[in-house]
C-alpha cells in the first residue's frame, strides 16, 4: 500500500514542531540564570496599583466578550437569550484562553450550553465562529498599525529594516481595507474550495473589530503593566511584540501557548531579564488565564447541578415538545 503525503496538510505540522523547537532553545537560553529568589523578588515589588488596574482590565475584557456574545446572540435570532449567551461567553472564554484554540475548547462549552435550549448544531456552528472572529481580526489590525505608527522603533527589535516593519504593516492593513470592502460590497459568499464562508454584516463586523480590539489591547496593557518600570517599549511598539507573541503561541498548537509566547516575547524583549520576564509571565496568566478559568469551570460545574434539579429537567422536557409541535406543524 503506497503512502502519499500532501504538503498541504503536512505543512502546519512541520511548522508548529518548529515553533515549538525555537521555544525550547529560546527558554533554555532565557532561563539559565533565572533564579527562584529573584523572580519572588520582582512579585512582591510589583506595585499594588499596578495589580488592581490590571484586575480591572480583565474584568472590561470578559464583559466585552459577554456583551459581544449577546449581540451574536441577537443577530443570528436563535433560541439563545441574551443572558445565556453571555453566561456562555463567560464559561467559554476563560477555558478557551488557557487551554488554547478557544473556537475549539470554549464551542464545547457554547454547544452545551446551546444545545439544551434546541439551538441547531449549525447555528450552534456558525455562533462559534463569529464568537472566535474578533480576536483574529484585531491580532492582524494591531500589528499593522504598531509597524506603521512605531516601524523606527519596532525596526531594532525585530531585526529588519525600517522599511520592511512599515512595508509589513501597509500590507497588513491593505488586507483588513480589502476584507472590509468586501463586507461593505459583496452579497454572495466566499467560495475557498470546499468551503463557503458567509460574511458577516457591515455592523456587526464594526462590533467584532471593536471587541477584538477591547480584547488584545486590554490583555497587552495588562503584560504592559506588569512589567518593570523603565524595560519596555513603547506601548504601541509594544502591542505589536505581545501580537507576535501571541501568534507564536498559536502556532506552536501547545495549550495556552505556554513556552512559545514567552520564548517570542524574551526574544522579542531583551531588554527584560529572565527573572523580570518569569515573574511578569506568572502574574500575567494568573490574573488573565488561571483566576478566570478557575471561576468558569466553578460556574459551569454550578450550572450542570442546577440544569439535573427535577424542575430544569421538566421545562428542558417541554421545551423539546414544544419544538417538535412547531417542526410537524
Amino acid at each position: 500500500m503506497r503512502i502519499t503525503l500532501n504538503p498541504r496538510r503536512l505543512l502546519p505540522v512541520v511548522v508548529a514542531f518548529a515553533m515549538i523547537v525555537f521555544a525550547v532553545h529560546a527558554l533554555r537560553q532565557l532561563l539559565r540564570h533565572v533564579t527562584l529568589a529573584e523572580v519572588e523578588r520582582h512579585l512582591h515589588a510589583m506595585p499594588a496599583v499596578n495589580l488592581v488596574i490590571a484586575a480591572v482590565l480583565v474584568v472590561v475584557l470578559y464583559s466585552a466578550l459577554a456583551m459581544y456574545e449577546a449581540i451574536v446572540a441577537r443577530t443570528l435570532s436563535g433560541p439563545v437569550s441574551n443572558r445565556r449567551a453571555m453566561l456562555g461567553a463567560l464559561l467559554a472564554a476563560p477555558i478557551g484562553h488557557l487551554i488554547g484554540w478557544g473556537a475549539v475548547s470554549g464551542g464545547a462549552v457554547r454547544y452545551r450550553l446551546y444545545r439544551a435550549v434546541l439551538m441547531r448544531p449549525i447555528d450552534i456552528g456558525k455562533f462559534v465562529l463569529l464568537a472566535a472572529m474578533p480576536y483574529p481580526l484585531a491580532l492582524g489590525l494591531l500589528l499593522g498599525l504598531s509597524l506603521v505608527l512605531q516601524s523606527a522603533a519596532a525596526a531594532p527589535i525585530l531585526h529588519v529594516s525600517e522599511s520592511l516593519a512599515r512595508g509589513t504593516g501597509l500590507a497588513l492593513l491593505a488586507i483588513h481595507a480589502f476584507y472590509l470592502m468586501q463586507v461593505v460590497n459583496r452579497r454572495e459568499p466566499l467560495v475557498f474550495g470546499r468551503v463557503v464562508f458567509k460574511l458577516p454584516p457591515p455592523r456587526l463586523t464594526a462590533v467584532q473589530y471593536l471587541i477584538g480590539v477591547i480584547e488584545v489591547t486590554s490583555g497587552a496593557s495588562i503584560f504592559y503593566l506588569l512589567l518593570p518600570a523603565g524595560v519596555a517599549p513603547p506601548f504601541l511598539v509594544f502591542v505589536g511584540v505581545y501580537v507576535l507573541s501571541i501568534i507564536g503561541g498559536l502556532i506552536s498548537g501547545v495549550p495556552a501557548g505556554v513556552g512559545a509566547f514567552e520564548a517570542v516575547m524574551g526574544t522579542l524583549l531583551p531588554s527584560v531579564s529572565g527573572d523580570e520576564l518569569v515573574a511578569t509571565v506568572i502574574a500575567y496568566r494568573a490574573l488573565l488565564e488561571f483566576a478566570p478559568c478557575g471561576i468558569a469551570v466553578t460556574l459551569l460545574l454550578a450550572y450542570e447541578g442546577w440544569w439535573r434539579l427535577p424542575t430544569q429537567r421538566a421545562r428542558h422536557e417541554e421545551l423539546k415538545r414544544e419544538h417538535d409541535r412547531a417542526r410537524d406543524s
